[in-house]
Parts: structure tokens; C-alpha cells; sequence
């Protein structure tokens, strides 16, 4: 196999805490009325979960 960059915890962390912020984001922007907002940030919300699939992968082949 290829070598990738090992991912640590934190990493993973710390994209879980952006997924989480979004979340907030997309639904405070649907509330205030704002639906290209929301779609922006629901979209950036996918992105950040394919970085949180990625982060996961680079963890689970870093382990010994």
C-alpha cells in the first residue's frame, strides 16, 4: 500500500467539531431565513463529512 499521512485523534476531533458548527450554521441560516445561505453551508457540511471519512481512513491505516 501507498504510505499516506497518519491522522491522529485530534484530528478526527477537530473535524467532528466543524461538522458540529455547521450543523448550527445551516440551521440558524434556514431559521433566519436565508436559503442560498443554508445551501451553502449544507454544502459545505458534505464536504466536511467526506474530510471526516477521509480523517477516519488515514486513522484506522496509521494504527500498528
Amino acid at each position: 500500500m501507498r504510505k499516506i499521512r497518519p491522522a491522529s485523534e485530534e484530528t478526527r476531533e477537530t473535524v467532528a467539531q466543524a461538522i458540529e458548527h455547521l450543523r448550527q450554521a445551516r440551521t440558524l441560516l434556514r431559521e433566519s431565513g436565508a436559503p442560498r445561505a443554508a445551501e451553502a453551508a449544507r454544502h459545505a457540511l458534505r464536504s466536511a463529512q467526506g474530510a471526516a471519512r477521509h480523517a477516519d481512513h488515514r486513522f484506522r491505516r496509521s494504527l500498528p
